[in-house]
């Protein structure tokens, strides 16, 4: 008897216990996107009358590099490296 002396003295408004919440989400429309795919969807690409040969250029592949030139005496020229002092820093 006790407990449900204290369930309906403490019951609570019935307006603050209730409280709505929305089941389904609210779709809003982009409207910009579905412009866009729209207009993507009714796109038709039309052959240019405007592009002749003439405004075609041939391809002309630049020449090729030359081979450099090696000095075939080396060993003069480690000689005189040998020959040089060594630089030390101080």
């Amino acid at each position: 008897m006790f407990a449900l002396a204290t369930r309906s003295a403490f019951k609570a408004p019935r307006s603050l216990a209730v409280r709505g919440f929305s089941v389904s989400t609210i779709q809003q429309k982009d409207v910009v996107s579905d412009l866009y795919i729209k207009e993507l969807k009714a796109y038709k690409p039309t052959a240019s009358a405007s592009a002749d040969e003439s405004q075609v250029k041939d391809l002309k592949l630049p020449a090729a590099p030359q081979v450099p030139q090696v000095d075939e005496d080396l060993s003069a020229q480690l000689a005189a490296y040998d020959a040089e002092p060594e630089e030390v820093a101080h």
